[in-house]
């Protein structure tokens, strides 16, 4: 066992040693991640992102405040009117009019005005609306339990009634086969690395193995007291290890850089991890054992990783894709992958949503890494 692990760490050694491996393998994922994340609105939790509203308050009552406060608990960007939200140009605009608070203390009718600009989002501009009422009649029903809204402890009462627990809960589950369409670094993030530890796992690893036979290191290696097996397995762990060492800087990067959380169960993410990881090494080390020139297998690991990336998922979601594109996309390793990282991440499921995606990327490892030891010539 000793001998391989040998072996494997001297395969990573190699790899670290080539300058462009750190950049392709861990500097231009996190700038893909950054930069595609985004490009599709930022979401952490891959829903879709803030809507941006300003508030105009003209009143200066508390209970104009007490309003902004329970709009800043929804899914709001709420923004002053500055000078360079000015400039910018407010798409959306909450204009409450001075008098506010003594208009609604005193039973007296008060108009709030929602101006839109001609060209904004009508779909963004219905939910600000949605927004707005949940916060006006939350504001409204506490009003309502109080019994003298001219006492001088109504503001203190107010926000009693508000910080207690809330009377009516409402629990919220998805029904049915719909789903949302993963979106910002939750699509970004996982996309990327399946991808970026795909190609460059396969180039690499690929590329190495095939110098090493074309050079006869392989050959030297198989003369040692060990058994043609523990060599084939020391490069499959050199590989493993490669991918490994890929995934955990980016699982890293993507929780702490642009703070995605990767699910809940701990166990369930481990275990589709390295499932991947096993999936990937054995394709390398497959790739590796059949090519003859490292040009050839540099290209082909090019070439076979960006078509998997598209068709699994991984540069846009597989939901935009026609039913049967998806379906047949499952012959590939990503779409499995990309089915495992949106479950934990988008779909907040655990363990047993993971379980057939590992086995499938298990099975895909295994059945690439036996073929592999079958085929590999020294």
């Amino acid at each position: 066992m000793r001998q391989i692990w040998i072996m494997a760490l001297n395969d990573l050694r190699l790899t670290a040693r080539d300058r462009t491996s750190f950049i392709w393998m861990l500097a231009m994922p996190i700038v893909m991640m950054w930069f595609f994340g985004g490009i599709g609105g930022g979401s952490r939790d891959g829903g879709p992102p803030p809507i941006t509203l300003t508030l105009e308050n003209r009143d200066d009552g508390w209970l104009s405040r007490a309003l902004a406060d329970e709009l800043r608990d929804e899914r709001l960007n709420l923004r002053e009117p500055t000078d360079e939200v000015r400039e910018q140009g407010a798409v959306r605009t909450l204009v409450v009019p001075a008098g506010f608070t003594d208009g609604v203390l005193a039973g007296k009718q008060q108009v709030l005005r929602l101006v839109k600009e001609a060209d904004s989002d009508e779909a963004y501009g219905m939910a600000a609306q949605a927004h707005i009422v949940r916060g006006l009649v939350r504001t409204i029903g506490r009003l309502a339990e109080m019994d003298d809204l001219a006492s001088p402890d109504t503001e203190t009462l107010f926000r009693e009634l508000g910080e207690r627990p809330p009377l009516v809960a409402v629990d919220v589950s998805s029904a049915g086969r719909g789903r949302p369409v993963p979106s910002g670094f939750a699509q970004s993030v996982p996309g990327n690395l399946t991808f970026l530890v795909l190609m460059m796992t396969l180039i690499y690893g690929a590329v190495f193995l095939t110098l090493e036979r074309t050079e006869g290191m392989l050959r030297r290696q198989i003369v040692l007291p060990m058994s043609r097996g523990r060599v084939f397995m020391g490069k499959l762990a050199g590989r493993l290890l490669m991918c490994g060492m890929q995934i955990i800087a980016l699982v890293l990067a993507g929780k702490f850089l642009f703070g995605l959380s990767f699910g809940n169960s701990l166990p369930a993410l481990l275990l589709l991890l390295g499932s991947f990881a096993l999936s990937v090494a054995g394709l390398a080390t497959l790739l590796g054992a059949v090519t003859q020139t490292p040009g050839q297998a540099s290209s082909i690991g090019w070439l076979s990783s960006m078509v998997m990336a598209a068709m699994g998922g991984c540069w846009w979601p597989a939901e935009l894709m026609p039913d049967w594109l998806r379906t047949a996309a499952h012959v590939f390793p990503t779409a499995w992958a990309m089915d495992g990282f949106h479950a934990l991440i988008s779909f907040g499921q655990g363990l047993s949503a993971v379980v057939l995606p590992s086995l499938v990327l298990a099975a895909f490892g295994l059945g690439a890494s036996m073929l592999a030891s079958r085929l590999l010539r020294v």
